[in-house]
């Protein structure tokens, strides 16, 4: 009874150890898995158009996290309506050795900034740029979440109205450079020029065949010259003593 006895007290403590192992295994396992990734809460005061959940949070263009909440509260006086956005950054984590990149980006002036919406589809995303006036931050939290420094400032965005307003002003300002009198003042002169070289054009179509003409009797005429020049040469070649007495 006593052997028994002893070994399901064993029994019982192995299977409890291993069941205290799968739990640590699964505890540290989950622990692992969220320090993956890191949530911050971000405040921007003016609109945050174009920002949606899923949308990136970038650094120097490469996504390193996405927005995952967008919600609506108000502060804890109830004067004033807030947007709190939750952030979620991918930070590599190793078993034994914890790194803390965000931290340092925080720790070395970076800020959020909503960008400008795109063009297109409306879509803005969250960027971390190095703030222009860097001081130091005081780290605060919202429910147990970091707050993450925000610039506050929204470039202003170009929508499709202003764009087409551009155009048609920039439609209208060719309008009125092409009726302007400068304009007119070149096209005349353009036409004039182009009368004036059709007129030289015509004389000289009908000059050109007489010139050609003399030209052409000027150089048979030079050429029977320098034939008879050249027969003389020969001839003096031969008897050069027909300078002093005449030719045979």
């Amino acid at each position: 009874m006593r052997h028994e006895r002893f070994y399901t007290l064993v029994g019982v403590f192995v299977v409890g150890a291993l069941c205290l192992m799968l739990l640590g295994a699964a505890f540290f396992y989950e622990e692992y898995k969220r320090a993956q990734v890191q949530t911050f809460v971000m405040f921007f005061k003016g609109s945050l158009r174009g920002l949606t959940a899923a949308a990136p949070v970038t650094y120097r263009g490469v996504k390193i996290g996405e927005v995952n909440l967008i919600e609506i509260t108000e502060n804890k006086a109830g004067t004033n309506v807030r947007i709190p956005v939750y952030v979620q950054f991918f930070v590599e984590k190793t078993f034994g050795f914890s790194q803390d990149p965000i931290r340092l980006l925080i720790n070395n002036g970076y800020i959020g900034n909503i960008s400008k919406p795109n063009l297109l589809t409306g879509v803005a995303e969250v960027e971390l740029i190095k703030s222009s006036s860097p001081r130091k931050f005081k780290q605060t939290y919202y429910h147990g979440y970091p707050i993450f420094p925000t610039q506050n400032i929204i470039e202003k965005s170009t929508s499709i109205d202003e764009a087409l307003d551009a155009a048609k002003k920039t439609l209208q300002d060719i309008s009125e450079l092409v009726r302007s009198r400068e304009v007119r003042d070149t096209i005349e002169a353009a036409h004039r020029m182009a009368e004036s070289l059709d007129r030289l054009a015509y004389s000289l179509n009908q000059n050109v065949p007489s010139v050609v003409a003399y030209l052409d009797q000027s150089l048979k005429q030079i050429s029977n010259a320098a034939y008879s020049t050249q027969n003389l040469m020969d001839y003096l070649s031969r008897y050069p003593e027909s300078l002093l007495r005449g030719k045979r």
